[in-house]
């Protein structure tokens, strides 16, 4: 069936969408973000969504980081250009974590002013499907 535009229907779309940010601006208020700028996601098409880090090269003291330890309300995933950003509710994305078989990446340590980190890569299809929109 091909796409008929009717303005009434349009309209009510688009009223679901306006109430939809009006609620999620409602619901950040007192909230916390925590904001991921990733800059290879045009590239790669997925999210590395940090789980552990470590400090020595064998991993001896990994422990808990990223998700695993964030108290945030909300993940957002900012462009590294400001052009723009998705948010995902933290527990909606834990649970995606939790019943999806993503592999775990290292990103290593680079110097000694940095650790190195354990992450999931989930495919950014699957949290736009999360989000209703793929």
């Amino acid at each position: 069936m091909t796409y008929q535009p009717d303005f009434d229907l349009d309209f009510r779309r688009g009223r679901v969408g306006e109430e939809l940010v009006n609620t999620f601006l409602k619901a950040v208020e007192g909230s916390t973000i925590e904001v991921k700028t990733d800059s290879r996601i045009a590239e790669t098409g997925n999210l590395y969504i940090e789980t552990y880090q470590f400090s020595k090269p064998d991993q001896s003291d990994k422990r808990p980081s990223g998700i695993n330890i964030s108290k945030a309300d909300f993940w957002a995933f900012a462009t590294p250009d400001d052009t723009g950003f998705f948010v995902v509710r933290a527990d909606a994305l834990k649970k995606l974590l939790r019943e999806g078989d993503y592999p775990v990446k290292a990103q290593p340590i680079v110097s000694n002013k940095t650790n190195g980190s354990l992450g999931r890569i989930v495919p950014l299809r699957d949290v736009l499907q999360l989000l209703g929109m793929a």
